[in-house]
């Protein structure tokens, strides 16, 4: 697969086509979250992995366009509404391309092995023919052997 590098001023991405997975400049692959500040409620965006962990990496890029002051104003109320931020699990759910390209490579590696045992059935197979060929050479070597010695006994 090839890279591309794409930048523009202070933002950089690295991104892998056909995956679509953006990289930060600590060269990890950045997942996709979900902003719950006041400010950007619900709106997504790529960071660097390891930001929790003190990195000084500050890769960072919106994955959507600003909300209008309207719809801003509906996502506040409805979190007021609840009374608590959204669950870790919403955080999780969008890292959606990171969980698919999980389940892609255990799907590749399943295939693998199944791959891997069709052909030793195949080789089984293939014995069983051999074996089968054989036995069947040797019993029409043994009735042929039969209908010899049948001929050299009978008498002229």
């Amino acid at each position: 697969m090839e890279s591309k590098t794409f930048s523009s001023g202070s933002n950089f991405s690295r991104r892998s086509e056909g995956e679509g997975e953006h990289f930060c400049f600590c060269g990890f692959p950045s997942p996709r979250r979900t902003s719950w500040t006041r400010t950007n409620p619900g709106r997504r965006f790529y960071g660097c992995a390891r930001y929790r962990e003190g990195s000084k990496c500050k890769y960072f890029k919106w994955v959507d366009a600003k909300f209008s002051h309207r719809a801003t104003e509906v996502i506040l109320d409805l979190l007021d509404g609840c009374h608590q931020p959204p669950s870790t699990l919403v955080d999780d759910l969008n890292d959606v391309d990171s969980m698919q390209a999980q389940a892609q490579a255990s799907s590749v590696n399943h295939l693998k092995n199944e791959v891997a045992k069709m052909k030793i059935e195949r080789k089984c197979y293939q014995a069983f023919i051999v074996l089968l060929f054989l036995c069947l050479s040797y019993f029409m070597m043994k009735c042929n052997g039969l209908e010899d010695e049948q001929k050299f006994l009978q008498l002229p």
